[in-house]
């Protein structure tokens, strides 16, 4: 990955804008690497944690990144700084994608400036979020913001078919969402250091969270799971707001010596600290209508890590499980005996083993293999 210390880019097939570090946020990174090695000129302007110019390991394609300085803060604040950046850039695409709906203004006023089409990756259902749970006002602003937002767009993508079915029922759009899952690109299970990290020995049942640290993402209930269960360890490999009340919460119910906060990591580093663990988590408790339907990268980056998962009862990963029965579906209100019945099933030999040669249906859903239709539709795009 080139990280461009001047501006001086002029001429780009796709200019890439997420409100986001772009080491970290594996959908950006992967449609950046995609469209790069399909021969497009790429540009991607979003935040970036790294320091070092060095060559992007993930595909060797050329991949230009200049960085935005995230100045952290409220949302608003963050908003303003990215669109105020994106207008100061040199750069003339031929199209703009925004990477979710933080960075969409900002796109789109490149979009406008450089009088070109305009993508929009609507990663979550961003009228329904789960962390707006209870903040009415707040929602509404929100998806009042998007659908202004979407009179600008030329076509939208989502991560899910179901995704794409409420979305076009909402916004009639001119033509159906594109769906792009997010899968991770075929790796073949590597050593880690997971374990190391954890300073846990070898035959200690652990197993990994990934991800956004939120309230609603099964953290609380596995804390409750883990008092019934003292063997186990947990790996959170993630960070986020609601980080420093989670471990209070692990510490008042006994289990904080158990549970490791590794902090986000690069997402090139991901894939190696998953396949040290024994079982993933993926209990999203369905707080909103984009939790409901969530089909997030943690379960396909599990499958590919060869890992058994613990899943929650809800459409979409209910579908994925069935097909792939790779895991056990946990009832969605994640009492803790079923939690801890659950991980008692992925740890066991012989039903470990079938889950395990389950994960090798990950082949036919990883990046690669809907690298090509997305490729089509940039294309598309550009013509």
């Amino acid at each position: 990955m080139t990280f461009a210390k001047e501006y001086g880019v002029e001429n780009t097939d796709v200019l890439l804008i997420a409100l986001a570090d772009v080491s970290r946020d594996a959908r950006t990174l992967n449609l950046a690497r995609v469209l790069s090695a399909a021969g497009l000129s790429v540009v991607v302007h979003a935040a970036d944690s790294r320091t070092d110019a060095a060559s992007d390991a993930g595909s060797g394609a050329p991949l230009t990144v200049i960085p935005w300085s995230d100045p952290g803060g409220r949302a608003m604040r963050r908003w303003w700084s990215l669109r105020r950046s994106a207008s100061r850039l040199q750069v003339r695409p031929r199209l703009v994608i925004g990477m979710d709906l933080f960075a969409l203004a900002a796109a789109r006023a490149v979009a406008r400036r450089c009088n070109v089409r305009l993508l929009y990756d609507m990663r979550e259902l961003y009228f329904a979020l789960g962390p707006l749970g209870g903040r009415g006002l707040r929602q509404q602003i929100l998806a009042w913001h998007e659908r202004r937002m979407l009179a600008g767009v030329d076509r939208v993508v989502v991560s899910g078919e179901l995704d794409a079915d409420l979305v076009q029922q909402r916004f009639h759009l001119a033509q159906r969402p594109f769906v792009m899952l997010n899968t991770p690109p075929y790796r073949d299970v590597v050593t880690s250091d997971l374990r190391r990290r954890c300073g846990i020995a070898d035959d200690a049942p652990l197993a990994i969270y990934q991800g956004v640290v939120h309230h609603g993402r099964g953290l609380l209930p596995t804390f409750r799971a883990m008092q019934r269960m003292p063997e186990l360890h947990l790996a959170v490999v993630g960070d986020g707001p609601a980080e420093s009340a989670l471990r209070q919460a692990a510490a008042e119910l006994g289990v904080q010596q158990r549970v490791h906060w590794l902090g986000s990591v690069a997402y090139d580093r991901l894939h190696e600290l998953t396949c040290g663990a024994d079982v993933g988590l993926c209990l999203i408790e369905p707080l909103s209508l984009s939790y409901e339907y969530a089909l997030p990268n943690k379960v396909f980056e599990y499958m590919m890590a060869r890992i058994p998962a613990l899943v929650s009862d809800l459409p979409a990963l209910r579908e994925l499980v069935t097909r792939h029965p790779f895991g056990v579906i946990v009832d969605r209100s994640l009492p803790a005996d079923e939690i801890v019945a659950a991980l008692r099933q992925a740890l066991d030999v012989q039903p470990r083993a079938a889950m395990i040669s389950a994960c090798d249906g990950v082949r036919g859903l990883s990046y690669e293999n809907q690298s090509r239709q997305a490729v089509a539709l940039i294309r598309e795009l550009l013509a």
